[in-house]
């Protein structure tokens, strides 16, 4: 790291702060808090919600999956690809859920079942979350060490200090400051900020990769995988471990099972301005991350080629030194990427990525901090009170919960020991609370029949055999020998005994499977209905203020478009429609010439390259697209919360089935 390097990342993390000390002004009350008083438009939620998805910590699970299956992800992503479409154009969960009027999942889960059970879900969705978080400073700060080479250990006033715990102290304190000075607003205005920034740099990174590195000689390095792990041929690469096409398969159902569910970034699920404002952004998300997705593909693949083709022999002596100093295969593997960019990218470039890192960490940790401390306040602690607080009260709680966010992660990052690749860890820590929660919220949502006791079992089966597969993967070294010594026959557990032979994205589906079947099981031996109007405020208790149509498309013709678009919203609507099925239909049509004639190795790298420049242009378009658009949100916002006033009632509190701040309405004007 050059002077010019740090200078970019200073720089950065100054203008930040500027932002935060402007927009602290707006936020006056616990809906500005909670949700930024539901006053996000569609490219301010894309961008915001796209940066706190990505984290530092995405970064780097990303570089794993990539640096073991090459191109091949992406071509089984096109197989999902119309899944996601049919969510983003249907507005599948976030609808409906927008129409509740709820700030959070487990006051909806509240609305829909009961008290009990809000705090119940409200805990777990907490308690998983907070353990799935509690690996992102440790992950993050390696990171950002490693690839910035900071000694291990510095002088402060003439003491020794460990350089890793410090560096997770300060990515915490200021994701922490952005949160505490002014809630969801500034964590909307500083992650957009963020987001813009990182579609810019990873341009210019991957415009820089396409012209420092060779196609053919990526290639090169590419093809020196064994048979069977092909990087490149995706129908070649079943002899992977774990990035294999199993893999995905079960992604295909967890795409639907999850949507929305998932309370990492719950404030942005309530911050739109409307329902149609939430879908819009689920559409424009396909379009968001063009030249960040090739940009990350890139990288990997850069170093891995780098590492294995002879031409580069003499920087991959360097990357291989460098890496020597990790016994620990698990951040050895984690690390490979980073270290190898490191020693690849010159002065400048070192320091846009450098600054992308700080950038997705510090969205990831704000967001992440401000979604948990706002769910254990709202949905753990609250429920009980009988009394309200002030406004000044309650914020100072969710502050408070805030800083124990940040000080558990700082712990649990010093003490936690990953032995999984970070996807699989998100996978099987997510489905504590993601196991059950799928069933719970779109049988809450969709299905009059679902009760409170199918909801119960639904939860308490996906946490139970989720949390059980993530202690057998954790401690299988410990608990096999006991086994294998009970039953010393099994040709099985003999077998296995060594490694534990599922990992997190296979025990995650078994978990969510069963609370399915325990939660339309257990609803249907019972006979109750729920007042689905009242719950998603229709018909006579529709709200005046309400900004959605009166009678939006239900079932397979909310596909369609409905009254609420505009122009505009039709052109992005054909347009994200018709890019998807093609891509689909190259899938498809691929898959079938694979399985009658056959497709070389030669014509999957000229199909990769293509798409590869594909990538390029459209990346140009939509960055500058995007950032057009959510800076006229930018100032929309801030318009709407000047001119807002301060509803003290709108605090996420449920009285008799319904939000406090709807008790405010006449009764005949619903």
């Amino acid at each position: 790291m050059s002077t010019l390097d740090w200078g970019i990342v200073a720089a950065f993390v100054c203008a930040l702060f500027g932002l935060v000390l402007y927009s602290r002004r707006f936020m006056r009350g616990v809906a500005d808090y909670l949700v930024a008083n539901r006053c996000a438009g569609r490219y301010l939620l894309t961008l915001s919600e796209g940066i706190a998805g990505l984290g530092a910590i995405t970064i780097v699970g990303a570089f794993e999956i990539t640096y073991q299956a090459g191109f091949v992800p992406i071509w089984w992503s096109y197989f999902l690809s119309p899944l996601g479409l049919i969510i983003a154009l249907s507005g599948f969960v976030i609808y409906r859920f927008r129409q509740t009027r709820s700030m959070t999942m487990p006051q909806f889960i509240e609305l829909r079942y009961s008290r009990s059970f809000r705090v119940f879900c409200g805990l777990l969705a907490f308690l998983s979350g907070l353990i799935n978080y509690g690996v992102f400073p440790a992950i993050t700060a390696r990171f950002f060490i490693h690839f910035c080479q900071l000694p291990d250990v510095i002088l402060i006033l003439g003491e020794p200090i460990a350089v890793f715990p410090l560096v997770m102290a300060v990515e915490l304190i200021v994701a922490l400051l952005f949160v505490f000075f002014g809630g969801q607003i500034t964590v909307l205005l500083t992650d957009f900020a963020q987001s813009m920034f990182s579609l810019i740099a990873f341009l210019v990174i991957l415009l820089f990769l396409i012209w420092a590195f060779d196609w053919s000689e990526i290639i090169k390095g590419l093809q020196t995988r064994p048979e069977g792990q092909s990087m490149i041929h995706p129908f070649e690469a079943g002899g992977m471990a774990d990035f294999n096409v199993s893999y995905y398969l079960i992604g295909v159902f967890m795409v639907i099972y999850t949507t929305r569910a998932w309370q990492g970034s719950s404030a942005y699920n309530a911050s739109a301005r409307s329902p149609h404002e939430a879908r819009m952004a689920g559409i424009l998300g396909h379009w968001r991350a063009m030249a960040q997705g090739m940009a990350m593909l890139l990288m990997p693949l850069c170093v891995f080629a780098v590492l294995h083709n002879p031409v580069f022999a003499e920087q991959a002596a360097e990357i291989t030194r460098s890496l020597s100093q990790f016994n620990e295969p698990t951040i050895r593997n984690q690390m490979t990427v980073p270290v190898g960019l490191q020693h690849i990218l010159p002065i400048g470039i070192t320091g846009l990525l450098a600054t992308v890192i700080v950038a997705a960490a510090v969205s990831t940790d704000n967001t992440y901090m401000h979604s948990w401390s706002s769910i254990f306040i709202q949905d753990v602690i609250l429920p009980f009170r009988k009394k309200p607080l002030s406004q000044r009260q309650h914020i100072l709680l969710l502050r408070i919960g805030l800083v124990g966010v940040a000080v558990f992660a700082w712990c649990f990052s010093m003490l936690f020991p990953l032995r999984d690749y970070i996807y699989m860890f998100f996978d099987i820590t997510g489905a504590i609370f993601l196991g059950g929660a799928g069933s719970v919220i779109i049988g809450g949502l969709y299905w009059k029949r679902g009760t409170t006791t199918g909801a119960w079992a639904a939860m308490i089966i996906g946490a139970v055999f989720s949390a059980g597969g993530l202690l057998l993967q954790s401690y299988w070294g410990q608990v096999s020998p006991v086994l294998v010594e009970w039953f010393p026959a099994s040709d099985y557990l003999m077998g296995i005994a060594d490694d534990f032979p599922f990992n997190g994205r296979q025990m995650m589906l078994f978990a969510m499977l069963s609370a399915i079947v325990a939660y339309v099981g257990v609803s249907l031996l019972q006979r109750s209905e729920h007042n689905m109007d009242k719950l998603l405020h229709r018909g006579r208790y529709r709200r005046p203020d309400d900004p959605s149509v009166e009678k939006p498309l239900k079932s397979w013709r909310s596909l369609g478009m409905g009254p609420e678009f505009t122009k505009w919203d039709k052109v992005i609507y054909i347009g994200t429609f018709l890019w998807v099925l093609g891509w689909w239909c190259v899938f498809l049509v691929g898959s079938a010439i694979h399985m009658t004639i056959g497709i070389s190795e030669e014509a999957w790298v000229n199909f990769w390259q293509v798409n590869l420049w594909i990538s390029v242009l459209l990346g140009v378009f939509t960055t500058f697209w995007f950032i057009i658009g959510g800076v006229g949100d930018v100032r929309r916002l801030f318009a709407d919360l000047k001119n807002s006033a301060v509803d003290s009632q709108d605090d996420g509190s449920v009285i008799d089935g319904m939000n406090l701040n709807d008790l405010e309405v006449p009764h005949e004007q619903h």
